[in-house]
């Protein structure tokens, strides 16, 4: 099936096992870290159990989808209500699902973590970046088919011990339709272009379309190639903070991407936050792996938070921009943060 790209272009998106490469097993550690050192980027067939991703679906069902209470939404950064498109899916994605109330949303936030935080899991992660055991600092759950722009993950969230030392993964829960806006990576870009630096003209607070404009140029200019593997139930597709990265517009009605996003670092790595600070986390242990946290939910303070920003959500976020401005203005003046070198640079 061909689907059109941020560059203009058309790919074709496998939509079968079948019509894809077969990747890699979770037994197959070995093989799946050079492939990932390699390409920047590799899928693991089957490493999360076909009945975990239908009890997280199930209590997304449940708990998530009749609820009113406004959560912290990826689109936006806002405290928003349930959204849902023409189809009925949800269309503005929950950030950080490891904050969520575990009064009103607990079975879901248990079986989501589950999986993002199982052994299988950890020693994968753990191997790709090949630093020790890992954390997780963010996750995100999707279920609409909503396009992606086209970005370097370390823009955003990398490791203050070292850019690229941060893992992400895209975990499908269940089979993705090649026209439902299916996730691509571009290969080899995560040494093939250096990290575009949250700074100047592409700073976070005042110059966020430049940046997205800045790295589709990037990939013009390079000629990268985009490919959206098939992703079957189960089947996770990790990357690197370096590399180019995003997910399609749908290109078909009716049909879903149920998924769950997940970045991790190494345990004894610091958050850096848009290459201009280190964020520190408090973190909760779940299934032996240490979770991060920073607008839990569960804290009273943190609802309160989140009703001022619900009942006047323009209100805040103007006080978030300029919050932002404020930051990367204090970086300026204090000859900004240094950008840790790419992990492994001598």
């Amino acid at each position: 099936m061909q689907v059109a790209t941020p560059l203009g272009t058309a790919i074709d998106i496998p939509n079968s096992l079948a019509e894809d490469r077969p990747y890699f097993r979770p037994e197959q550690v070995e093989e799946a870290v050079g492939y990932y050192r390699d390409e920047g980027y590799v899928v693991i067939r089957g490493l999360l159990q076909p009945e975990l991703c239908d009890a997280i679906r199930a209590a997304y069902r449940t708990e998530v989808r009749p609820s009113s209470t406004p959560i912290l939404r990826q689109k936006n950064m806002r405290y928003e209500r349930n959204s849902f498109d023409q189809d009925g899916f949800l269309a503005n994605p929950i950030f950080n699902v490891q904050d969520l109330e575990t009064r009103r949303f607990g079975r879901f936030k248990q079986n989501a973590l589950l999986g993002l935080t199982q052994p299988s899991l950890a020693r994968m992660t753990a191997a790709l970046i090949g630093a020790g055991p890992t954390k997780l600092i963010q996750s995100m759950f999707f279920e609409a088919p909503v396009g992606t722009w086209a970005h370097q993950d370390s823009y955003y969230q990398d490791s203050a011990a070292g850019i690229g030392r941060c893992v992400a993964g895209w975990y499908a829960l269940e089979d993705v339709d090649a026209a439902a806006g299916r996730f691509y990576v571009c290969p080899h870009s995560h040494e093939t272009i250096p990290v575009l630096r949250n700074a100047g003209e592409l700073d976070f607070a005042t110059g966020h379309d430049r940046y997205r404009k800045a790295v589709v140029d990037t990939m013009r200019e390079h000629g990268m190639e985009l490919r959206a593997p098939y992703m079957a139930k189960g089947d996770v597709l990790f990357w690197s903070s370096r590399t180019v990265h995003g997910s399609l517009a749908p290109s078909g009605r009716g049909v879903s991407r149920t998924s769950l996003t997940a970045h991790y670092l190494p345990q004894a790595d610091e958050m850096l936050q848009f290459h201009t600070r280190i964020r520190k986390q408090k973190t909760i242990p779940v299934n032996g792996m240490p979770v991060a946290q920073l607008h839990d939910q569960d804290v009273l303070r943190n609802r309160l938070v989140r009703g001022i920003a619900a009942f006047a959500p323009d209100s805040f976020a103007a006080a978030r921009k300029l919050a932002m401005q404020g930051l990367f203005m204090a970086g300026r003046l204090r000859g900004g943060m240094a950008t840790p070198r790419p992990a492994g640079a001598k």
